[in-house]
């Protein structure tokens, strides 16, 4: 049979599947998060019989209903492309990994009506315990399905990168990164979830008018800021080890990745990374020094400086005729500051236990009868805190996609689509056209 080529680039396909992968998968995020620190927020709101963490579950009840909404669009749309411009590729995948995908899309479901439930059952559930744990349950039942259906795409994604005999479903699935992947992504969803919300409480804060609504999304912003900031300082511990299983499973895309051509990504990832630790602290620096705590605000502003320069030396590059643009500035191919070991580790370490210890402090400052959540709203300091936690969240997106686009470019650098299993040159037909049989 004779399948009619596209008559494009393949560079086109290349970029109409990445913008949609990436789009999707912020989104897809987002639900995984939002799920689990809802449910969690209700939770605790209904154990200490707290208003105001039940005011914030339901203010993230309704962002959940409306990334469900768009990741279901946006899922159509990546299907759509995957069979438009890599129907091969999609084919083969699908063949392979059709378990987890059929699943995916089955807890998917199971998400949608469970988040849609909870939203929309809250007012029913308010006024009787027994409906009222019901509505725990949805919301609980929408975190398990969320988490359920990320894990099947983890799968899919991990066995991409370092696959296993597909003929052998078990160590297909159970691939060298899965477990490491699935991990990594739990943290990381809820480092940029944390700081999302974090970031539209305050954009809710910046356009109220009452004095009990500032009170709240200020409280609001610093509570999701909190998830966010301790999930940050866990994420380096298992990302090493994700890279360690990628280094003797799959070394050439190790190499790619930490030494060669797609080195300059990682070191974006650091420098990001190392923008949020500082910004966050910023954040953390300004709430401490108008709480009432004598000490802190200095003890976060030391640390603070460690975590200008250790941000600074995590992302130096190694291989400087990698980095885009900085090739043409100088001679030097290799900058000694760059090294990984023992530079970097020293670096990375340096922003986790400053990083923990302002988190601490900053913990502290929400106890006491003084709190400075609990103090009148002086406006122009707390709007440049909320601007600091947009600032926050903006970092934390680039950071998610750019992480993303690290592990997809590990593959499609060395020419794979499924890495040693199928290549580029394996799906040209789409694009250029041959005969099949």
């Amino acid at each position: 049979m004779f399948v009619e080529p596209l008559g494009l680039p393949m560079l086109v396909g290349r970029v109409a599947i990445a913008s949609a992968a990436l789009t999707h998968a912020l989104f897809a995020t987002f639900i995984v998060g939002s799920s689990l620190i809802g449910a969690l927020m209700e939770t605790i709101g209904y154990l200490r019989h707290d208003a105001a963490y039940e005011r914030l579950a339901r203010f993230i009840a309704f962002t959940l209903i409306l990334t469900t909404a768009a990741i279901s669009f946006f899922g159509v749309i990546l299907v759509f492309l995957l069979n438009i411009f890599w129907p091969h590729f999609w084919s083969t995948l699908f063949r392979i990994m059709f378990w987890p995908l059929l699943l995916e899309a089955s807890f998917f479901f199971g998400e949608a009506v469970c988040a849609y439930a909870w939203y929309y059952s809250w007012d029913w559930s308010s006024h009787d315990r027994l409906r009222k744990r019901w509505h725990l349950g949805f919301g609980w039942g929408a975190a398990a399905c969320s988490l359920i259906a990320m894990l099947m795409i983890d799968i899919v994604a991990s066995y991409m990168l370092t696959p296993r005999p597909p003929d052998q479903m078990w160590q297909a699935i159970f691939n060298p990164t899965m477990l490491y992947l699935d991990t990594h992504r739990i943290v990381g969803n809820l480092t940029w979830t944390g700081f999302g919300l974090a970031a539209l409480c305050a954009l809710a804060f910046l356009r109220s008018h009452r004095e009990d609504d500032f009170h709240f999304y200020r409280w609001a912003g610093a509570v999701c800021f909190t998830i966010g900031f301790g999930a940050l300082l866990v994420m380096p511990g298992i990302g090493y080890q994700y890279l360690l299983q990628l280094r003797y499973v799959e070394p050439q895309a190790f190499y790619t990745l930490m030494l060669g051509p797609r080195s300059w990504l990682f070191n974006l990832v650091a420098l990001l990374y190392g923008s949020i630790a500082v910004l966050g602290s910023v954040y953390i620096l300004r709430i401490v020094r108008s709480s009432s705590q004598s000490a802190g605000h200095l003890i976060i502003t030391g640390s603070l400086a460690v975590l200008i320069v250790a941000g600074l030396l995590f992302a130096m590059p190694y291989h400087v005729q990698h980095v885009p643009l900085l090739s043409g500035l100088t001679d030097a191919a290799i900058n000694p500051l760059g090294k990984m070991q023992p530079n970097k580790y020293f670096a990375i370490s340096a922003l986790v236990f400053f990083g923990l210890l302002n988190w601490v402090l900053f913990l502290r400052s929400f106890g006491g009868s003084s709190s400075w959540w609990k103090q009148a709203v002086a406006d122009r300091q707390d709007r440049v805190n909320q601007r600091l936690l947009v600032m926050v969240a903006g970092c934390a997106i680039v950071m998610m996609l750019s992480m993303g686009w690290v592990r997809e470019t590990a593959r499609a650098y060395n020419g794979y689509l499924i890495y040693g299993v199928m290549t580029f040159a394996d799906e040209q037909s789409a694009y250029e056209g041959r005969m099949t049989p």
